[in-house]
């Protein structure tokens, strides 16, 4: 298979991402190519001198999984191959949290408030998926009108990036904006008009690296360093994988987590 074909096949795999989105991929996917050279893309051994190389260049773990599971390995699934190494896990770390691209609490609460202004149920749905439970864009796709349970009071968040899939209840806050929409299907690039939009509405600058991330990076700075809630619990209720056997054992159910997170949570109030 020549190297077109192949990045063919991954042009086809990222059809949806956003346009900053594929031009990521393809500038990594292009590197491990050129590193491959005249030998097999598919070979274990080559996947994982690559890794090798990446930590002697000083490449952080947590940065070699995001190129393996991301850019190469969309190059995989593209030909309905599964990536050929297991790579080691990697915990979010309060320092790793502290420098991370957030908004401030009153611009949350601008967003917020224009939403609810507009009267445009996509923009209010999201932001309020977004500000309450931290979550990402990918996963925000992927919610289905039968996820939401009004009777229950609880939505399934199919959750992605090696989190673990949880069924949150819903405050009372913001159920009139989760219960009762449609969620047509978006694809990335739509994602990142409409936050686009939201952030125009409320009249905030929106730097490179603020999207619906940075209001996750918020949330969980909030809960940490202002309310003081437990890491162990912030980390549960983000659906961030990590802490080994102590997290399968030791966790509470998830409506007692989300109990102790809506307790203290810092954006919640601007919703009523």
């Amino acid at each position: 298979m020549t190297r077109k074909e192949i990045l063919h096949e991954l042009d086809r795999e990222t059809e949806y991402y956003s346009a900053h989105t594929r031009s990521q991929y393809f500038s990594h996917a292009q590197d491990y190519l050129d590193y491959v050279g005249d030998n097999d893309w598919q070979d274990r051994d080559i996947l994982y001198n690559y890794t090798k190389k990446l930590k002697k260049k000083g490449h952080a773990q947590s940065h070699i999984n995001y190129l393996v599971r991301g850019p190469i390995g969309a190059l995989f699934r593209a030909h309905g191959l599964r990536i050929p190494v297991k790579l080691p896990r990697t915990p979010v770390s309060l320092l790793d949290l502290a420098h991370r691209v957030r908004f401030t609490k009153e611009e949350v609460e601008a967003l917020i408030s224009a939403v609810k202004s507009s009267n445009n149920a996509t923009y209010a749905n999201i932001m309020a998926l977004s500000t309450t439970y931290g979550l990402r864009a990918s996963e925000m796709r992927f919610i289905r009108k039968d996820d939401a349970h009004p009777k229950k009071k609880t939505i399934f968040i199919h959750t992605l990036k090696g989190g673990e899939a949880r069924e949150h209840v819903v405050p009372d806050q913001v159920a009139p904006f989760i219960f009762g929409y449609d969620y047509p299907t978006f694809s990335d690039n739509k994602m990142y008009e409409i936050f686009k939009e939201i952030t125009g509405l409320a009249g905030i600058d929106k730097p490179a690296g603020k999207g619906y991330h940075a209001i996750r990076h918020s949330l969980a700075s909030e809960l940490i360093y202002v309310e003081k809630v437990d890491q162990p619990t912030v980390f549960q209720f983000l659906r961030w994988r990590g802490g080994g056997m102590l997290s399968i054992y030791a966790t509470p159910f998830q409506p007692e987590i989300d109990e102790q997170i809506f307790a203290k949570h810092p954006f919640l109030k601007y919703w009523e």
